[in-house]
């Protein structure tokens, strides 16, 4: 496994706080009504699958392992079974 330098994390964590401080600051300055917040989650979702490809069809090596792991169990679950029923 690799080690994470911890001067890593603290410049993460201050990158993330300034950005959090950022949206608190446009958001006050600038809110969106509701149908503009709806209209730019949908152009995410636009954005989104225009860079990713459909979401349904994506590969997700999190899941195809999950998936195997699954099939693993039934078989050893499986053959544990008597074959006369």
């Amino acid at each position: 496994m690799r080690s994470v330098d911890p001067r890593d994390i603290r410049k993460w964590d201050e990158n993330h706080r300034a950005a959090s401080a950022r949206v608190q600051r446009e958001s006050a300055l600038h809110p969106l009504t509701t149908n503009e917040a709806f209209d730019a989650a949908l152009a995410l979702l636009v954005l989104d699958e225009q860079l990713n490809g459909p979401p349904f069809g994506r590969f997700d090596p999190v899941s195809e392992r999950e998936d195997e792991q699954v099939r693993e169990a039934w078989l050893k679950l499986r053959a544990r079974w008597p074959r006369g029923r």
